[in-house]
């Protein structure tokens, strides 16, 4: 079972999204100031940047990634050098953004293929997913289901 911890104020969001898309497959942790610690993460995914974040990579395995919002470039201060990184938000440049949303829902897109958790590889393409919570926070979710 794959350890996945969440930073920023939507995390918690993001972490029931993201157990909705897995079916019980990962064990999710909502990282925050008032809890900061986590056990060894194979994925952590970053919505905003917090204080927290610099102890919330520390928990990060050495194989593990970082999926990271594109649009809080704040962000990107915290990373370190060589990291895994898949990038998600309505930026052009985001690894996996929203190409349409809907009411009810949002169409996913894979911008650029890349090698996930465990070798698998993703190729770029597009799916929808039906939102139960912000769209932002459904698209955090999105992206690191794809890396797994």
């Amino acid at each position: 079972m794959r350890a996945v911890g969440m930073v920023g104020q939507n995390g918690r969001e993001i972490a029931q999204e993201f157990l909705r898309m897995n079916e019980g497959t990962v064990r999710c942790f909502h990282i925050t100031p008032e809890k900061p610690l986590a056990p060894k993460l194979d994925m952590l995914v970053v919505s905003e940047a917090l204080p927290v974040l610099e102890q919330a990579i520390m928990a990060l395995s050495k194989e593990g990634f970082l999926v990271v919002n594109a649009d809080d470039k704040k962000i990107f201060a915290y990373l370190p050098p060589g990291s895994k990184l898949i990038t998600y938000g309505f930026n052009n440049k985001a690894s996996v953004t929203a190409s349409s949303v809907t009411d009810d829902g949002l169409q996913v897109c894979i911008q650029r293929a890349f090698t996930g958790l465990g070798g698998s590889t993703c190729d770029p393409q597009e799916f929808p997913v039906n939102v139960s919570s912000s769209t932002e926070s459904a698209l955090g979710a999105a992206a690191a289901w794809v890396v797994l």
